[in-house]
């Protein structure tokens, strides 16, 4: 992969607020994330703008035939003239204008196959099948410039024989393939895709494909990408196969500075699971619950068995739940309107402060709540979770003093239970060895807290 371009100014028109937008600390790949009317495309074609011949936008809408067009084939061979019949995120002939681009790509090399000219046509159909595994695709240089099968062998002639996520993959790659080689022909300094909201028709198994492909593409001919997108399944994808040469910005119009973030391991984490379609349950009234560790994963994930109450649970590792919960404030500001009610929350233990709303981070989507109780443990020793145990307080303190004999070091802590507050008595060292003694059945304190919650 390549950076050519790290920080650049683009102006912003007034409905969007005015000023420009300050795009700094650009990656390898930067996945630009909003949601729609947050001005994307128009950013990625005023990026173009700047150098029509190196810079390559990829519009959204994708209208036409996939048929060739003589016509166009003077148009796609220049830059210049491929900006210009690209003004906005629709164009009613794309397709057939792609298609055209094959054969200016072989009016620059040549049809013959020899790696000697330079960018072989099976270089590009190799990269065509790994992103389409169960088609062929063979450029031919005749009148059809391509010749586009099924693996049974039967031949695809046009749109109506193919499916819209199939027709958008087929002609993105074409697309990205045919710029690719004309740059690399014309040895180009400068190469940067400009590629807008490529996943509306995809399904997120061709999602995850296309995000290994635009890094193929980006590894073989030296690109840097621009990828605009609000989806999370996309997100996950490119920054899986991306790792640290893939950067994020959250786009926002509130600012000028517009600051790549690295895709670190938090969102790589969160993004995955909204990648596998977490994010659905906000929208659909499950909200996302962020917890401090492994113990409150268990309880809380047996929640939604019992029917009561849906939850999207995602485990944090302790102190990086300050982490979890701003970036996912981050990612839900960009796809989701002004909330009217929380999609999620960020439970905290109740020895802890809770964080307060502010301005860098308002707290909208993910708020956090916190526990009446010092921790989770705490819960164990509730007058609900011991009825279902079928003993009192008074009993469980009683059986927690016959059986602290058993308990080895954890014998004076546990002796002491008269004193204990059960909601602040730090619980941690010794819950283990509680849950044993008062309960016959010895199953998981965590198992009997969360079936209490979930009823």
């Amino acid at each position: 992969m390549a950076i050519y371009v790290q920080e650049v100014e683009i102006t912003r028109p007034d409905y969007l607020g005015g000023g420009v937008w300050k795009l700094k600390r650009l990656n390898d790949v930067t996945v630009v994330f909003g949601k729609n009317g947050s001005g994307k495309s128009l950013l990625l074609r005023r990026f173009r703008d700047q150098d029509k011949d190196s810079y390559h936008y990829i519009c959204p809408e994708r209208a036409g035939n996939i048929q060739f067009n003589p016509s166009h084939m003077r148009e796609e061979a220049t830059g210049l003239n491929r900006a210009n019949r690209v003004n906005m995120n629709f164009v009613p002939d794309y397709r057939d204008r792609v298609v055209a681009r094959i054969q200016a790509y072989l009016a620059k090399r040549g049809s013959q196959r020899s790696k000697e000219i330079g960018v072989d046509p099976s270089e590009l159909e190799g990269l065509l099948t790994r992103l389409l595994p169960g088609f062929s695709v063979v450029i031919t240089g005749a009148d059809q410039p391509y010749e586009l099968k099924r693996g049974d062998g039967s031949r695809v002639s046009g749109v109506q024989e193919l499916s819209s996520g199939e027709t958008e993959a087929f002609v993105l790659a074409i697309d990205l393939l045919t710029i690719c080689a004309i740059w690399e022909l014309e040895q180009r300094d400068k190469r940067v895709l400009l590629i807008d909201e490529p996943d509306p028709h995809l399904h997120p198994d061709l999602q995850q494909r296309l995000a290994d492909f635009i890094m193929s593409v980006s590894n073989k001919y030296q690109t840097q990408v621009l990828v605009a997108t609000h989806s999370t399944t996309l997100l996950s994808a490119l920054g899986h196969y991306g790792g640290e040469r893939t950067s994020v910005i959250y786009l926002t119009n509130v600012t000028e500075d517009q600051v790549a973030r690295e895709f670190d391991a938090t969102l790589k984490e969160l993004a995955t699971c909204l990648g596998g379609h977490a994010l659905m349950g906000p929208l659909f009234g499950a909200p996302l619950l962020l917890v401090e560790g492994s113990d409150d994963y268990q309880i809380w994930s047996q929640v939604p068995r019992h029917h009561t109450l849906q939850l999207s649970v995602i485990p944090c590792n302790g102190e990086e739940i300050y982490r979890y919960q701003k970036t996912l404030e981050r990612i839900l500001t960009c796809i989701l309107d002004s909330p009217s009610k929380p999609s999620g929350f960020a439970l905290v233990d109740g020895d802890k402060s809770l964080p307060q709303p502010s301005s860098h981070n308002p707290q909208q989507h993910i708020p956090f709540l916190k526990l009446a109780c010092r921790e989770s443990e705490n819960l164990y020793l509730t007058d609900e979770v011991l009825s279902d145990l079928g003993i009192t307080w008074e009993k469980a303190k009683e059986r927690i003093k016959e059986g602290s004999s058993r308990c080895g070091e954890k014998r004076a802590i546990l002796e002491t239970v008269d004193s204990w507050d059960r909601k602040t008595q730090d619980l941690k060292g010794v819950i283990k060895e509680i849950s044993r003694i008062i309960d016959e059945k010895d199953l998981p304190w965590t198992l009997r807290v969360g079936k209490r919650l979930g009823k």
